[in-house]
């Protein structure tokens, strides 16, 4: 899936991470000024900000993400592309430095120079962020769902101590029009979730630095996943007992229409 990406970097690092983003619509800029001109118009997938951008302002860049009104709940990761005796031993301080003022994750490209392909590990690493992206956008549209579900049955609920009329199942069969688009939209969600879980199978199992670190989000979402299935299975067999019961009111309902219009 094509994503939108804005990079914060030093010429070099541009370079270097639009290689490695190739296939992807990459924004680049390197000076603050441009950068805060794209994040105030456009909204991105990710923000990629370097270490030494524009004079070493990577951190006030990230605190300005945080501020826009477009990008601030965008996913960042800081990307370092110079290899130096400083970066290397300030690595773990800049990692929780930068986690701490909300970056996802921060990458040393020198870290991942032993790999075959140092480019498609980082390439791997930066895809889950944006599967994990995409694993929050679904789970926040299945609780939407979730409490659409509850406040039907609720109404149905209710109707069920009424007494039958022709208006009210023309009231139920409105409410079951309305499940059963809901229903449609879960179907959707679920596909969309076992996709999104199939594409970091192949990358949970090679064994790079980030898997420890994202590993854990991960299997906490497959939880969150899971509970979320399971009250959705409970609601639909709610559901299911309601349109029972309703089935037998209507049947009862219509019964006592036709008795009375057959004594009248």
């Amino acid at each position: 899936m094509l994503r939108r990406v804005l990079i914060a970097a030093v010429p070099e690092g541009v370079i270097t991470l639009e290689r490695i983003l190739m296939g992807h619509e990459c924004t680049a800029v390197t000076t603050m000024s441009a950068a805060m001109e794209k994040l105030n118009a456009e909204g991105f997938d990710l923000i990629v900000a370097g270490l030494h951008f524009d004079d070493s302002q990577m951190f006030e860049f990230i605190r300005e993400v945080k501020k826009s009104r477009k990008n601030a709940d965008r996913p960042i990761i800081c990307f370092c592309s110079r290899d130096t005796t400083m970066s290397r031993l300030v690595h773990e301080s800049l990692e929780h430095s930068t986690k701490a003022l909300g970056a996802w994750m921060y990458l040393a490209e020198h870290s991942y120079n032993v790999y075959q392909d140092p480019d498609a590990e980082l390439r791997r690493i930066m895809e889950r962020c944006f599967t994990e992206e995409s694993r929050k956008d679904i789970q926040q549209q299945r609780v939407v769902i979730e409490k659409q579900r509850t406040e039907l049955q609720k109404v149905r609920s209710l109707l069920q101590g009424q007494e039958w009329t022709p208006e009210m199942q023309e009231h139920l069969d409105g409410l079951q029009r309305d499940l059963e688009l809901l229903l449609i939209d879960i179907t959707r969600l679920h596909v969309a979730a076992k996709d999104e879980g199939a594409s970091i199978i192949a990358s949970r199992d090679l064994k790079d630095r980030v898997s420890n670190q994202v590993t854990t989000t991960e299997n906490d979402m497959t939880s969150t996943e899971s509970t979320q299935s399971a009250t959705e299975t409970r609601q639909t067999a709610g559901e299911d007992q309601l349109t029972a019961k309703e089935g037998i009111k209507k049947a009862e309902g219509r019964r006592k229409q036709r008795d009375t219009l057959e004594r009248s």
